[in-house]
Parts: C-alpha cells; structure tokens; sequence
C-alpha cells in the first residue's frame, strides 16, 4: 500500500534545527527493531516528522538513504490514518530497517503508536473490529 496524495499533503516535514533539538530532549519514546519513535506536541493542527539516519547506524551513505527513504514511506503511509494530529514525530533509524521487510515496519511503526498511546481513535476502532473477528 502506498502513500496517497492526500496523504503527503497531510503531513509535513521538520526543517528547523529548534525542532529537531526539542525532540531529542523529549521523554516521549519507543524503541522497536527497525527505528525508534519520538514525539512531543505542538500546536498546530498537521503531523509533522523528521526520519534520521546516523553514521552510527550504517557507514555506508547508500544504506542511510536507503533506511529513510523505507522509514519515510512508512510514515507517510502509517501517520496521517494512525497517529493523532498536532504531534511532531522523529524516526530514528536503526541497524535492521534496511534488511527488515515493510509490512514489518508497518506493523513496528503502529506497535510504537500504540504504546505511546499516541493511535488516533479512528485507528483504535478499526483495530478492535479486526481483532475480534
């Protein structure tokens, strides 16, 4: 399943530095095997996210680029229908996201969501009726 236009259009990307460096100080975090998620509130009503890979993680630039651009996809495909609004997300990208298979990121991605108590209601229900078929 890919990202739809509207999709994209939904959610927005961290530029700032002030962002990036509230983030890191935020307690809000989950740790799974592909990535590390953290948030912290904002006030504006969109989803904002930034995706980082480190050179601790990969040496290799072509791996890092290809870790966001997997975790990228699933933030586009996974926030703006599971997360709640006005939250600032930050992947952090860690070793096995280049080799881990996406539907696996997909499933890491709400897992994270749903510990932070962070799945949007909508999602929340949907979920629920899958389960208990």
């Amino acid at each position: 399943m890919k990202a739809s236009k509207q999709q994209i259009q939904s959610t927005s990307r961290l530029t700032t530095q002030a962002a990036f460096d509230s983030l890191r100080k935020t307690k809000i975090r989950w740790v799974s095997q592909g990535f590390a998620l953290q948030a912290l509130p904002q006030e504006t009503d969109n989803i904002s996210y930034c995706v980082i890979a480190s050179k601790k993680t990969a040496k290799l630039a072509v791996d890092r680029n290809r870790m966001r651009r997997r975790l990228r996809a699933v933030a586009l495909e996974i926030l703006p229908s599971c997360a709640k609004n006005e939250m600032i997300y930050m992947i952090v990208a860690r070793g096995p996201s280049t080799t881990r298979d996406m539907d696996e990121l997909r499933r890491d991605m709400r897992w994270c969501l749903r510990k932070l108590d962070l799945l949007s209601e909508t999602s929340n229900a949907n979920e629920h009726r899958t389960d208990s078929h």
